[in-house]
């Protein structure tokens, strides 16, 4: 979200706040342990090194140098949080200010419900809007501060616009397909490994193929449409694919467009053709410029 001032609309509608777009709490966190750490080394450092009459004052002044430097930090990002309104709730829907600073809006009409709810895959540990959308689409999650709290959000969305709350989802989401691989990610070496018969591995191929093809694009600000897969060799784990205008792997998430699921799916193919049984083949897939990931696939006997 870009810093720009709202549309008219912004300003007139029932409900409008701003959701910073820095001020990240763990680059707080991580300024303040850098300033701990500073002064614990210096300490260390005086003791060791300052002749013994200095020690004490140099040690005393030490501290308040401490305080100061961190309560600089804290307040850059204190400042950081402030802002104009870049989402508002009116009539019309739902509207916010995308990273480019372009209004976007999820239409009234397009909202069959919602919830309130702190989300895991939010930036800061805050209440947060989720709306449920038309094509079973669900929004990205919506920071809340005031004047947007908890009450107001459920009284403008109940009273005003009539549509109901529903309770957050379960965490452990049911499952689309099973298949016998066992599927294990390293995502700081930006490394996949797939084991399985040659007849499993196939058929998770053709499931990946499937969601490139089947899954929709979301629309603008919702989450990316998946399909969860068990993969049940080994230590079951549940692996979800989604349809994402931007590649993302994490150790349970294959999200890209289409085109590279159908790009992952036809590699694999082609390895998995070439490889012999039992044989470990790999081949790399590029997701940017400067990042490449590798899968391996390890074929075993039945």
């Amino acid at each position: 979200m870009a810093h720009q001032e709202p549309s008219s609309a912004a300003t007139t509608g029932p409900l409008s706040w701003r959701i910073p777009t820095t001020g990240d709490p763990r680059l707080l966190k991580l300024a303040l342990a850098q300033v701990g750490l500073a002064t614990i080394v210096a300490a260390l450092v005086l003791l060791v090194a300052a002749p013994r009459e200095w020690l004490a004052a140099a040690l005393a002044g030490l501290i308040p140098l401490a305080v100061f430097v961190a309560y600089r930090r804290w307040q850059r990002f204190q400042r950081s949080l402030f802002g104009p309104a870049n989402v508002w709730i009116n009539a019309d829907g739902v509207h916010w200010l995308d990273a480019a600073g372009n209004e976007q809006l999820f239409a009234r009409d397009s909202v069959t419900g919602f919830r309130v709810a702190i989300e895991e895959d939010t930036l800061r540990a805050v209440p947060a809007l989720t709306l449920y959308l038309a094509g079973g689409f669900e929004s990205q999650p919506l920071e809340l501060f005031p004047p947007a709290t908890r009450q107001a959000v459920r009284e403008l969305l109940v009273q005003s616009w009539g549509i109901a709350e529903r309770e957050p989802p379960s965490a452990d989401r049911d499952y689309d397909r099973a298949v016998d691989i066992y599927s294990e990610c390293h995502d700081e070496l930006r490394e996949w490994h797939w084991e399985g018969t040659r007849a499993a591995l196939a058929e998770f191929c053709e499931l990946v193929r499937a969601a490139a093809s089947e899954l929709p694009a979301p629309p603008p600000g919702a989450k990316p449409a998946q399909r969860v897969t068990l993969c049940r060799r080994r230590e079951p784990t549940r692996l979800r694919m989604a349809h994402a205008p931007v590649a993302h792997f994490e150790h349970d998430m294959l999200a890209a467009p289409a085109t590279m699921l159908h790009e992952l799916a036809a590699q694999a193919a082609k390895t998995l053709a070439d490889a012999g049984a039992p044989a470990d083949a790999k081949f790399d897939l590029h997701l940017g410029r400067h990042d490449a990931w590798t899968f391996h696939l390890h074929v075993r006997e039945p």
